[in-house]
């Protein structure tokens, strides 16, 4: 667990010094990213699928993310980029890939394949539809009711 809070420190601070973030929000972007992190093995612990302990991950860091927005004149995007990256499935995408990739050069006919590379191309999917829903749920949220937030 301290590998992956650390992993996920590392990971987020290296993106958000890529993308030029402002300084005074690299440590809102380390928190939102261990915070993520942490959310989503705490849940994948206790039993929950990875698409909605991912979801819930991203809500987190859209929620929190507009909090620092409004607090440090920083748009959301800053924050949100650099700390869902950590949230990224990797495994199943190169798993769907390398699939994918299998079946159309090799002219693979064997159904277990084809069902496995499935799997994972789906599973990729909707771990990228969580995050990208759970970041933005809760930003189009507030702007159409206007919440004035602390």
């Amino acid at each position: 667990m301290i590998l992956d809070i650390i992993i996920g420190l590392f990971v987020s601070l290296s993106f958000a010094i890529l993308f030029n973030a402002p300084k005074r929000s690299l440590i809102p972007i380390v928190v939102l990213g261990i915070g993520a992190v942490f959310i989503r093995k705490y849940m994948l612990f206790y039993g929950y699928s990875l698409e909605f302990s991912t979801f819930v991950a991203a809500f987190f860091i859209g929620s929190v993310g507009i909090y620092f927005s409004n607090k440090q004149s920083v748009p959301v995007l800053v924050y949100a980029i650099s700390s869902s990256i950590v949230l990224v499935p990797t495994i199943n995408a190169y798993k769907a890939m390398m699939g994918f990739i299998q079946i159309s050069t090799h002219q693979i006919t064997n159904q277990e394949v084809i069902i496995q590379t499935m799997h994972y191309g789906l599973r990729t999917w909707l771990m990228f539809g969580a995050i990208t829903i759970g970041i933005v749920l809760p930003t189009q949220f507030i702007s159409k009711y206007r919440f004035k937030i602390l």
